[in-house]
């Protein structure tokens, strides 16, 4: 009788499943017969196997912890993830993740562990011939997953050795399983050329949550503009190093456009395949937009999801997400910052991009209730953000207020200067007792209270309402923040309360720890529309203006409006705003200024590429991986100061609702958040890449270090 011997597919076939309906019933032992394994339910439990073990940065993901198993932050079962590195790209902050938080360091052994999962399969599938008829599109999935362990490793070390077949121990020579690395540019190559060859043999559709034709286009168009962007950009920031003859860190710049072509290529691939789409479901924008993960299951945008449900594996998502006052535990690690909600349409920006609601004397504007600052945004935002005055998670009303203007102040008469600085440089607390706008102000009204009151109480306590002259009692502060410094309470430090990806509907007292069960998109086409333009305008801008007969910037200039359509953004008037001009350039930094100087860029045209990204992608785990790939993280998280909006509402004329939160006319004033607002920093650019594990270093002697270790 024929034999695997098998000592991880035990694990592998008894954990949870990446889709959702497969029968694992399967009696674990060591040694696994290939009867067992090699039929059309034994290949379709070792292959769930392998998805469940993928390292992918989902809800489950913990930048704080090594995961089980498979180790890097990535866990197999049921993880409660607090840390993220969302953090750390000014996409948001929590109270809990103020400072520079990275990728989980060390990922390493679990990768090798599935690659030779999935060696086995490709190699032995074709000593079975009765199962000809699949094998060809099941050993294309083994590629598929090989790929895509293998790009996680290259993005993290460079180069890496190369194994394409299931290694053996000889007990007399342990030399036998070592292995040297690839360079950084073959290790690319032999990832696309698997991807490839997936493409080639994997079917147009598939059951949800495993690989098919367009997935594996996909993950083609991410890996070669990851391998384009480090050809083009690495060298200028991380120096290349090579030892004896092979590069292991750096891909020389001439290969830069070789791969953006493939990146492009693959791209249109999922297009002309008709299979996947935008969703455009509703005409409503702003539910359309949020119908993405909403409608995950069922909208033709998703292209490869991981699928969660009570059977097989849940996340607290919901729980550790949304406004503290409504879930039953957890909440408050979903703070998007200013500097992200900046790059939006329909805000009231200066010159310079950033925030600014003054009229022509420097006034305040006043707004005439809580959510009309809102009404004229980008709907794509909108869906993004909880928005003041409306109900969720069961009918519960945010309630968004960092304090209140004084009754004896009329909102129709009153004009107040800006109380804050807000230069992307100074720490400025609203109760500072040293920061505070001393070229109009001689004490801070804040701290002083002259014309604003708040309470030192919990947002959610209102113990120390504000008795109106008429008897009615006001809230001084939101029900829901935003935590001010100088009172307790656990609300949002920013202003803002995260939508993505969360289930409004579920109601406070469900909303517990591990219950949630949307699934985490890990693709979806609204990226392969931005990876295409990413790459035409790369091509565009380095001497390949038409490639495949299409015009690079006239494709690209399509690609970014359609998704601006969509989202209810200003379009595009022109393929020539995707110039080469200089990008902005934020605060201080020498350079023309607009919105959008956040983003650091090359150029114009890929700054508004970029700023796309940032606005479609976030909340996503593709932004951190972006700022590596483009080198510009050391330069734009360097001094960065997170950045809030705060609220203040008039008592005079505001209503009180039959749950006493109130309403009236606003105001809104920008400035580095109440918590979390230290300098953050990327630090040295030897973080574009992780030192080889020691352990590794130690068991293969031909596994050479990286330059930064």
């Amino acid at each position: 009788m024929k034999k695997i011997h098998w000592m991880a597919v035990a694990s592998l076939l008894s954990l949870r499943l990446f889709t959702s309906c497969v029968d694992l019933d399967i009696t674990p032992t060591s040694i696994v017969t290939a009867e067992d394994i090699y039929n059309e339910k034994g290949i379709k439990a070792y292959m769930a196997g392998m998805y469940n073990h993928l390292p992918m940065e989902d809800y489950h993901y913990d930048t704080n912890s090594n995961g089980t198993e498979i180790g890097g932050g990535y866990y197999v079962g049921n993880g409660l993830s607090v840390w993220t590195f969302w953090n750390s790209t000014g996409e948001m902050v929590n109270r809990n993740n103020t400072g520079m938080t990275y990728h989980r360091s060390g990922y390493w052994g679990g990768g090798f562990k599935v690659i030779r999962q999935a060696n086995t399969l490709i190699t032995s599938l074709p000593n079975y011939p009765e199962l000809a008829n699949q094998s060809k599109s099941w050993i294309a999935e083994a590629k598929f997953v090989r790929a895509y362990v293998y790009f996680q490793l290259a993005k993290r070390y460079g180069g890496l050795p190369k194994i394409f077949e299931p290694q053996s121990l000889d007990p007399n020579d342990e030399s036998t399983l070592w292995v040297a690395r690839e360079s950084h540019a073959d290790t690319y190559d032999f990832i696309l050329k698997d991807l490839d060859e997936a493409i080639a043999d994997l079917p147009e559709t598939s059951e949800v949550g495993r690989a098919n034709k367009y997935v594996a286009a996909t993950l083609k168009s991410r890996v070669a503009l990851h391998a384009g962007t480090t050809a083009r950009y690495g060298s200028e920031k991380f120096q290349d190093w090579e030892v004896d003859g092979v590069l292991l860190q750096g891909i020389p710049k001439e290969r830069a456009n070789g791969y953006f072509q493939q990146a492009w290529d693959a791209a249109k691939l999922v297009e002309t395949g008709g299979k996947y789409e935008l969703h455009r479901g509703n005409a409503d924008k702003e539910a359309n937009y949020a119908e993405v993960w909403e409608k995950a299951d069922s909208n033709k945008e998703s292209i490869w999801l991981r699928k969660f449900d009570f059977n097989m594996s849940v996340h607290s998502y919901n729980s550790m997400m949304c406004p503290p006052r409504m879930a039953s535990e957890g909440g408050d690690r979903f703070n998007p910052t200013l500097d992200w909600v900046e790059l939006f349409d329909g805000l009231p920006l200066d010159d310079n991009g950033h925030f600014s609601a003054f009229d022509e004397e420097g006034n305040y504007l006043v707004y005439d209730n809580c959510q009309q600052l809102w009404d004229g945004v980008e709907p794509r935002l909108r869906a993004n953000l909880l928005i003041p005055g409306r109900l969720y998670k069961g009918g519960m009303k945010l309630d968004l207020r960092a304090g209140i203007i004084k009754e004896e102040y009329d909102p129709a008469v009153a004009k107040f200067k800006k109380f804050t600085v807000d230069d992307g440089a100074a720490e400025s607390n609203l109760n500072s007792s040293s920061m505070w706008n001393k070229e109009v102000y001689d004490k801070n009204p804040f701290r002083e209270r002259t014309f604003l009151d708040w309470s030192r109480q919990g947002s959610a306590d209102q113990q120390d309402p504000y008795l109106r002259s008429d008897g009615v009692k006001i809230f001084k502060n939101g029900l829901d923040g935003p935590k001010i410094n100088g009172n307790t309470g656990s609300n949002t430090i920013t202003g803002f309360f995260g939508r993505k990806n969360l289930d409004i509907t579920v109601d406070k007292a469900s909303t517990v720890h591990q219950t949630s069960t949307q699934p985490w998109i890990e693709m979806r086409y609204a990226e392969v529309l931005l990876n295409r333009a990413e790459a035409a305008v790369e091509l565009a801008q380095n001497g390949v203006a038409s490639y495949g007969g299409v015009d690079m910037l006239e494709d690209a200039y399509n690609c970014i409006n359609d998704l601006r359509d969509r989202a209810g953004a200003k379009l595009l008037s022109s393929p020539s705003e995707l110039s080469t001009e200089a990008a902005f350039t934020n605060w201080s930094n020498p350079g023309p200024k607009g919105q959008g100087g956040f983003v650091e860029a090359p150029t114009r045209g890929l700054q508004i590429v970029r700023v796309e990204r940032y606005k479609e992608l976030a909340f996503e785990s593709k932004i951190y991986w972006d700022l590596l790939r483009w080198f510009t993280f050391d330069t734009q998280i360097r001094q960065y100061r997170r950045r809030g909006l705060y609220s203040f509402m008039f008592a005079k004329g505001a209503t009180v609702d039959g749950n006493g939160i109130p309403d009236g006319k606003y105001i809104y004033d920008a400035k580095s958040c109440e918590e979390g607002s230290g300098r953050v920093n990327f630090g040295a650019v030897n973080r574009y890449y992780e030192g080889i594990p020691t352990d590794e270093l130690k068991n293969n002697p031909l596994l050479q270090k990286n330059r930064n270790q």
